[in-house]
């Protein structure tokens, strides 16, 4: 039996479609649903109802959701544990971080740790969706990430310890240039509607988007132009004037990035936090002081 089969299940439990949970373990759908075949076979039971629509767990597959998760759990808990103490004698500290804040972020971290500090550091990145599943499943120490109360990054990070390091907000932008934003009509009509640079339905940002026009009792008219994961990509789509997509503010720098500007009223933002995450047992000593540093630095933050 394999753990990834177990994560597979857990993360179809919580997203219910089998394809989302495929996109989500970074996984093919084919590939996914014969992990769920395999696992089926060694509980010796169907797990799930054939057929249904969203996903539905049988008697079963309730019975052996929480023994799963508990599995999980302990399992990466353990790893983590040995994997910490083996960074420790190395000096290395595992840092996973979307490419978004990476590039905004990344640097005021460090700068956190102080020069005097002696530890490396390992540096994970990617989407928010695979750094945060890399996290989870232990292969870094601290996550740093984006997260809305409304909409969190991912339910299991409920049980892990969250600091908020700074306040951030999700806003749509268009292209500067008026030449460029002519065409663009926001927030559109049904004859006219908006041109949007949208980001892929497995990013993060994706959903925040999605809650944003939910929210918004005026709708959204649009029509998908580009559609993109990495944020920097789209960034530069919307100020050659293909559309109004929405970006994290830290993401955009006025004085690199003069191609664009926020647009629309308050009713299309949504407050976001740039968070750092860890889990709830005690750490390494260096690590633990690493910590101490970060909530200091969150601490000035919110004094400012």
């Amino acid at each position: 039996m394999d753990i990834r089969w177990l994560e597979d299940f857990l993360a179809l439990v919580e997203l219910r479609n089998f394809t989302r949970a495929a996109e989500f373990r970074n996984v093919s759908q084919t590939s996914f649903s014969r992990h769920m075949q395999a696992l089926e076979q060694w509980v010796g039971a169907p797990l799930v109802v054939k057929g249904a629509s969203p996903v539905r767990l049988t008697e079963a597959g309730e019975q052996f959701r929480e023994s799963a998760q508990i599995a999980v759990e302990r399992l990466l808990e353990s790893r983590s544990s040995i994997r910490a103490s083996q960074f420790d004698a190395m000096s290395q500290v595992r840092i996973a971080m979307p490419s978004v804040l990476a590039r905004s972020e990344f640097k005021h971290i460090l700068d956190a740790f102080g020069q005097r500090n002696r530890s490396s550091f390992s540096v994970i990145v990617g989407t928010t969706s695979d750094v945060v599943a890399r996290y989870l499943a232990g292969d870094a120490d601290i996550l740093f990430a984006h997260d809305c109360t409304a909409i969190p990054v991912h339910a299991a990070l409920a049980d892990h310890q969250r600091l908020v390091l700074q306040k951030d907000v999700f806003q749509p932008y268009a292209a500067s240039d008026p030449a460029r934003r002519k065409a663009i009509s926001f927030p559109g009509t049904a004859q006219k509607p908006s041109p949007l640079v949208a980001y892929s339905q497995r990013v993060y940002f994706a959903r925040l988007f999605e809650y944003v026009q939910e929210r918004v009792q005026t709708p959204l008219p649009h029509k998908v132009r580009v559609q993109c994961d990495m944020s920097d990509v789209l960034k530069e789509v919307i100020a050659d004037g293909y559309g109004v997509g929405w970006l994290p503010a830290s993401a955009v720098d006025r004085s690199t990035h003069p191609g664009i500007c926020p647009i629309g009223g308050p009713e299309w933002r949504l407050d976001l936090d740039i968070c750092a995450f860890r889990p709830r047992q005690t750490l390494s000593p260096r690590l633990e002081t690493i910590w101490e540093k970060i909530t200091a630095r969150a601490a000035r933050n919110c004094a400012c």
